[in-house]
Protein backbone atom coordinates (compact mmCIF):
# COMPACT_ATOMS: atom_id res chain seq x y z
CA UNK A 1 0.00 0.00 0.00
CA UNK A 2 2.86 2.40 0.79
CA UNK A 3 4.36 1.88 -2.68
CA UNK A 4 1.06 2.85 -4.29
CA UNK A 5 0.38 5.92 -2.17
CA UNK A 6 3.86 7.46 -2.36
CA UNK A 7 3.80 8.00 -6.17
CA UNK A 8 0.26 9.35 -5.85
CA UNK A 9 1.33 11.81 -3.15
CA UNK A 10 4.32 12.90 -5.24
CA UNK A 11 2.05 13.39 -8.26
CA UNK A 12 -0.39 15.51 -6.26
CA UNK A 13 2.41 17.62 -4.77
CA UNK A 14 4.04 18.19 -8.18
CA UNK A 15 0.71 19.04 -9.79
CA UNK A 16 -0.09 21.35 -6.90
CA UNK A 17 3.27 23.11 -7.27
CA UNK A 18 2.54 23.60 -10.97
CA UNK A 19 -0.88 25.06 -10.10
CA UNK A 20 0.71 27.31 -7.48
CA UNK A 21 3.14 28.62 -10.08
CA UNK A 22 0.22 29.45 -12.39
CA UNK A 23 -1.72 31.06 -9.54
CA UNK A 24 1.25 33.18 -8.48
CA UNK A 25 1.86 34.46 -11.99
CA UNK A 26 -1.66 34.84 -13.42
CA UNK A 27 -0.61 37.45 -15.96
CA UNK A 28 1.19 34.74 -17.93
CA UNK A 29 -2.24 33.89 -19.35
CA UNK A 30 -2.53 36.50 -22.07
CA UNK A 31 -6.24 36.15 -22.61
CA UNK A 32 -9.24 33.96 -23.25
CA UNK A 33 -11.03 33.13 -26.46
CA UNK A 34 -14.66 32.96 -25.45
CA UNK A 35 -15.90 31.61 -28.76
CA UNK A 36 -14.67 29.79 -31.83
CA UNK A 37 -15.17 33.03 -33.79
CA UNK A 38 -12.92 34.90 -31.31
CA UNK A 39 -10.22 32.28 -31.82
CA UNK A 40 -10.41 32.42 -35.62
CA UNK A 41 -10.16 36.25 -35.54
CA UNK A 42 -7.52 36.24 -32.74
CA UNK A 43 -9.79 38.36 -30.55
CA UNK A 44 -8.80 37.89 -26.91
CA UNK A 45 -11.39 38.52 -24.22
CA UNK A 46 -10.21 39.43 -20.72
CA UNK A 47 -6.68 40.08 -21.97
CA UNK A 48 -4.36 41.61 -19.40
CA UNK A 49 -6.58 40.55 -16.51
CA UNK A 50 -5.60 38.09 -13.81
CA UNK A 51 -6.71 34.68 -15.02
CA UNK A 52 -6.59 31.46 -13.00
CA UNK A 53 -7.30 28.39 -15.10
CA UNK A 54 -7.77 26.02 -12.16
CA UNK A 55 -5.95 23.17 -13.92
CA UNK A 56 -5.32 21.38 -10.61
CA UNK A 57 -7.21 18.07 -10.59
CA UNK A 58 -9.27 19.06 -13.62
CA UNK A 59 -11.50 21.69 -12.04
CA UNK A 60 -14.16 22.97 -14.40
CA UNK A 61 -13.95 26.73 -13.87
CA UNK A 62 -11.80 29.72 -14.75
CA UNK A 63 -11.57 32.77 -12.48
CA UNK A 64 -10.88 36.21 -13.97
CA UNK A 65 -10.17 39.26 -11.82
CA UNK A 66 -10.44 42.61 -13.58
CA UNK A 67 -10.51 45.96 -11.78
CA UNK A 68 -11.27 44.17 -8.52
CA UNK A 69 -14.28 42.38 -10.01
CA UNK A 70 -14.23 38.58 -9.99
CA UNK A 71 -15.80 36.64 -12.86
CA UNK A 72 -16.14 32.86 -12.86
CA UNK A 73 -16.63 31.02 -16.14
CA UNK A 74 -17.14 27.34 -16.80
CA UNK A 75 -14.49 25.86 -19.08
CA UNK A 76 -17.39 24.71 -21.24
CA UNK A 77 -18.22 28.40 -21.84
CA UNK A 78 -14.70 29.19 -23.06
CA UNK A 79 -13.24 28.11 -26.40
CA UNK A 80 -9.61 28.41 -25.26
CA UNK A 81 -6.81 30.72 -24.25
CA UNK A 82 -3.53 32.24 -25.41
CA UNK A 83 -0.42 31.89 -23.27
CA UNK A 84 3.28 32.53 -23.96
CA UNK A 85 2.84 32.56 -27.72
CA UNK A 86 0.72 29.41 -27.88
CA UNK A 87 -3.00 28.83 -28.28
CA UNK A 88 -4.96 26.24 -26.31
CA UNK A 89 -8.40 24.85 -26.99
CA UNK A 90 -10.73 23.42 -24.37
CA UNK A 91 -12.48 20.17 -25.15
CA UNK A 92 -14.33 18.33 -22.39
CA UNK A 93 -12.72 20.67 -19.80
CA UNK A 94 -9.20 19.74 -20.94
CA UNK A 95 -6.84 22.28 -22.54
CA UNK A 96 -5.10 20.99 -25.67
CA UNK A 97 -2.22 23.00 -27.13
CA UNK A 98 -2.79 23.90 -30.78
CA UNK A 99 0.32 22.79 -32.69
CA UNK A 100 -0.71 23.22 -36.31
CA UNK A 101 -3.79 24.48 -38.13
CA UNK A 102 -2.92 23.92 -41.78
CA UNK A 103 -5.31 21.43 -43.41
CA UNK A 104 -6.57 20.00 -40.13
CA UNK A 105 -5.90 20.84 -36.50
CA UNK A 106 -3.13 19.08 -34.60
CA UNK A 107 -2.99 19.30 -30.79
CA UNK A 108 -0.77 18.07 -27.99
CA UNK A 109 -1.49 17.15 -24.41
CA UNK A 110 1.02 16.07 -21.79
CA UNK A 111 -0.19 12.91 -20.08
CA UNK A 112 1.39 11.25 -17.09
CA UNK A 113 2.61 7.82 -18.14
CA UNK A 114 4.36 5.16 -16.10
CA UNK A 115 7.97 5.22 -17.32
CA UNK A 116 10.47 3.23 -15.32
CA UNK A 117 9.99 3.77 -11.59
CA UNK A 118 7.50 6.60 -11.73
CA UNK A 119 5.06 8.61 -13.82
CA UNK A 120 6.49 11.13 -16.27
CA UNK A 121 4.76 13.57 -18.61
CA UNK A 122 4.66 12.28 -22.18
CA UNK A 123 3.34 14.30 -25.10
CA UNK A 124 0.31 12.72 -26.78
CA UNK A 125 -0.99 14.02 -30.11
CA UNK A 126 -4.61 14.63 -31.06
CA UNK A 127 -6.39 16.13 -34.05
CA UNK A 128 -9.66 17.56 -35.28
CA UNK A 129 -10.86 18.09 -38.82
CA UNK A 130 -11.87 21.70 -38.03
CA UNK A 131 -11.24 24.18 -35.22
CA UNK A 132 -14.63 23.47 -33.64
CA UNK A 133 -14.83 19.72 -34.34
CA UNK A 134 -14.39 16.86 -31.88
CA UNK A 135 -10.80 16.27 -30.78
CA UNK A 136 -9.66 12.69 -31.40
CA UNK A 137 -6.53 10.74 -30.52
CA UNK A 138 -4.06 10.74 -33.42
CA UNK A 139 -4.38 7.11 -34.51
CA UNK A 140 -4.58 5.51 -37.91
CA UNK A 141 -8.13 4.33 -37.18
CA UNK A 142 -9.27 7.84 -36.18
CA UNK A 143 -7.67 9.37 -39.28
CA UNK A 144 -9.34 6.77 -41.51
CA UNK A 145 -12.76 7.58 -40.05
CA UNK A 146 -12.29 11.37 -40.05
CA UNK A 147 -10.95 11.47 -43.61
CA UNK A 148 -13.03 8.66 -45.09
CA UNK A 149 -13.58 10.60 -48.32
CA UNK A 150 -9.87 11.37 -48.82
CA UNK A 151 -8.75 7.97 -50.09
CA UNK A 152 -5.31 9.21 -51.16
CA UNK A 153 -4.53 10.48 -47.63
CA UNK A 154 -5.70 7.24 -46.03
CA UNK A 155 -3.50 5.17 -48.36
CA UNK A 156 -0.48 7.45 -47.76
CA UNK A 157 -0.90 7.11 -43.98
CA UNK A 158 -1.26 3.35 -44.24
CA UNK A 159 1.89 3.07 -46.40
CA UNK A 160 4.07 5.50 -44.41
CA UNK A 161 3.39 4.57 -40.79
CA UNK A 162 3.81 1.16 -39.18
CA UNK A 163 2.18 2.06 -35.85
CA UNK A 164 0.14 4.80 -34.21
CA UNK A 165 3.28 6.00 -32.39
CA UNK A 166 4.91 6.71 -35.77
CA UNK A 167 2.17 9.27 -36.54
CA UNK A 168 3.97 11.67 -34.16
CA UNK A 169 7.10 11.71 -36.36
CA UNK A 170 8.37 15.24 -36.91
CA UNK A 171 10.29 16.30 -40.03
CA UNK A 172 12.98 18.71 -38.83
CA UNK A 173 13.96 19.70 -42.37
CA UNK A 174 10.43 20.92 -43.17
CA UNK A 175 9.50 21.94 -39.60
CA UNK A 176 6.26 20.00 -39.57
CA UNK A 177 4.78 16.65 -38.65
CA UNK A 178 4.99 14.01 -41.39
CA UNK A 179 1.27 13.26 -41.12
CA UNK A 180 0.59 16.91 -42.02
CA UNK A 181 2.97 16.64 -45.02
CA UNK A 182 1.07 13.59 -46.23
CA UNK A 183 -2.24 15.40 -45.89
CA UNK A 184 -0.98 18.33 -47.99
CA UNK A 185 0.39 15.83 -50.56
CA UNK A 186 -3.02 14.13 -50.74
CA UNK A 187 -4.66 17.40 -51.81
CA UNK A 188 -2.48 17.73 -54.93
Amino acid sequence: MKKLTLPLIILIVLTGMNQLAVAQTPNQIRGLYLTYDDYVHHKLSYSGDKVNLHEFLGQGSIVIVSNGKKTILSKQQVYGYHNNGADYRYFNKVAYQVLDTRGFYLYSLDKLTQVGKGPKPVQALYFSTKADATILALTETSLERAFATNQKFRYLVEAQFKSDDDLATYDNALNEYKVKELYQESLK
